[in-house]
């Protein structure tokens, strides 16, 4: 059975793919991180969404 955080987390990803504002790279990322058993930090999704689409800083 899921759990309400797991429901919560599970519509907003569905939403973000509707929208198509994120690539799927930081889709899945986003998924890991709210997937994960422990609490994400702040500094969890800003390591996400300042990293450029595509990967790593070349």
């Amino acid at each position: 059975m899921e759990t309400l955080r797991q429901k919560i987390a599970g519509k907003f990803l569905a939403t973000l793919r509707e929208g198509k504002a994120l690539d799927e790279g930081k889709l899945e990322q986003l998924e890991k991180l709210l997937g994960d058993s422990k609490k994400p930090k702040s500094d969890d999704f800003i390591k996400i969404f300042t990293a450029p689409a595509g990967g790593d800083v070349k």
